[in-house]
């Protein structure tokens, strides 16, 4: 009993001892970690850990707005099966365009981060089917060099057409659909950096206005000082190497010894998409200068040997990324020459 009372009371003695060694550890502990979090001025270092958000498929499945979610899951749900009636297999083309047309009024009147909600939802609710598409892929793989090769390319080809594509095309077919587009791609290029999720959606969309404003189906038009001034207007908006300063500079670029070009698409008729400024001379000008004197008398274009092209600007930013310019010289060089 003894050496057991004894070896108690070594053990208390021990503990009693190491307490105030224990709160002082502490209490250095908290001072440390309360300079770790506070800088000089007093300003908190510590970056409190911010939760990812929750993607499309989780926001559907919920009852409550999270966070900086901007449409709750009710309304989320009623915009996502609007856009699904937009693609119905039943619908036909002209009533699928007719529902678009009704989301983009919508649209029209939504706060930015209502609209991103909808681009989330195209990005993440009518992407590919990845189980279609492993399986066409692998069909193709095992058909290479063969017969049924040819077959099952026009397979993989499917499986990779989105249901976002046939979404965008319906958006297409009212009357108002490729503005409607081209704006959205402009508003939503400035958000990609922060944004990676909806890189799908401007890929998509890049790719096909590069096929629905191939030069191939784009009108070169001359623009004069006889044009509409809805459209001259345009000209002063979108100049972008020079600016037009005044009605007097705009006309002297339009006068007799000057010329302006632009590529039109049928579908936004009274909208330059590029337009390139051209100034018939006798001889290479050392500058820009002399073009833009808006005192200079005008050249004598029976006697021109000289075509500078000292201005080319393109006008929709949602298109950025397809090729215009190119093709646009070419053809007023040609159109020049004859």
């Amino acid at each position: 009993m003894n050496s057991t009372a004894e070896w108690i009371s070594r053990s208390v003695s021990r503990l009693r001892a190491a307490a105030p060694v224990a709160d002082k550890e502490g209490a250095k502990g908290a001072e440390k970690l309360a300079r770790a979090s506070t800088d000089k001025s007093g300003v908190t270092d510590v970056v409190p850990k911010v939760a990812a958000p929750r993607s499309t498929h989780e926001r559907l499945q919920a009852t409550l707005r999270r966070g900086q979610e901007a449409l709750s899951p009710r309304a989320l749900r009623r915009l996502h099966t609007d856009l699904q009636a937009v693609v119905a297999p039943q619908v036909s083309e002209l009533e699928g365009g007719r529902r678009a047309q009704a989301v983009a009024e919508w649209y029209a009147t939504a706060e930015l981060e209502e609209r991103r909600d909808m681009w989330l939802l195209l990005c993440e609710q009518f992407a590919p089917d990845a189980t279609e598409f492993k399986s066409a892929r692998q069909r193709y793989e095992a058909a290479a060099g063969t017969a049924e090769e040819g077959q099952a390319e026009i397979s993989l080809r499917r499986a990779l057409v989105s249901p976002r594509t046939r979404l965008l095309q319906r958006f297409a077919v009212f009357p108002d659909g490729m503005r409607f587009l081209v704006d959205m791609r402009a508003e939503l290029l400035p958000l990609l950096k922060s944004d990676k999720r909806l890189l799908a959606l401007d890929a998509e969309l890049e790719q096909l206005f590069s096929t629905w404003f191939d030069v191939a189906f784009l009108e070169l038009r001359r623009l004069s000082w006889d044009s509409p001034a809805s459209l001259i207007e345009k000209l002063i908006k979108y100049e972008a190497v020079h600016d037009i300063r005044s009605w007097a500079d705009l006309k002297n670029r339009l006068d007799s010894d000057r010329r302006c070009y632009g590529f039109f698409h049928p579908r936004l008729p009274n909208e330059p998409l590029i337009f390139v400024e051209v100034a018939l001379v006798d001889k290479i000008s050392p500058s820009i200068t002399p073009l833009l004197d808006e005192s200079a008398a005008p050249v004598d274009i029976t006697r021109a040997t000289t075509a500078i092209f000292y201005s080319i600007s393109n006008t929709q930013t949602g298109l950025r990324g397809v090729s215009f310019g190119d093709s646009l010289i070419k053809h007023v060089v040609e159109t020049l020459t004859q």
